[in-house]
């Protein structure tokens, strides 16, 4: 698993425009984000502090825009819609495909959303993926979200 994960890993960061290779603190840190059983709010914002340093958008003024996206305003109710997001997907009562559309619509830090969520797909995908599918998933994922 180490080379796929390397190259999952590699090509994620690419989508973001980060063209080195990954640093062993970044394979480390999916490896462990993997290893979940299930995932939590800690979880998650522990793996975004690790491969963005940027925090939770749980305070009002927390806003952030992508693109025409323009994420729900910063706040509490950002915990509380990613906690439930996250129970979907440890129940795995929801899709990779719908969490991950869920997961960027709610845009819930203020970095490190898109590598962050991809991580969350491959989890829900049980730690697999082919090489060089990411990107095209990720950038279907975006235009279905677009229109809908």
């Amino acid at each position: 698993m180490s080379d796929r994960l390397r190259a999952f890993v590699r090509e994620s960061n690419r989508i973001e425009g980060i063209k080195r290779a990954p640093t062993e603190k970044e394979i480390a840190a999916h490896r462990a984000f993997l290893a979940l059983d299930r995932l939590t709010v800690q979880d998650v914002s522990r793996f975004v502090r690790e491969i963005a340093a940027a925090p939770l958008r749980c305070r009002p003024g927390m806003d952030v825009r992508v693109g025409h996206h323009a994420p729900p305003r910063g706040g509490p109710h950002i915990t509380d819609q990613l906690a439930a997001l996250l129970v979907s997907v440890s129940a795995r009562t929801i899709d990779s495909f719908a969490a991950h559309i869920q997961y960027e619509t709610l845009h819930p830090y203020m970095d490190g959303n898109g590598r962050s969520g991809r991580a969350i797909w491959l989890w829900l995908e049980g730690g697999l993926a082919p090489i060089g599918f990411l990107h095209r998933f990720y950038n279907q994922t975006l235009d279905a979200s677009q229109r809908k």
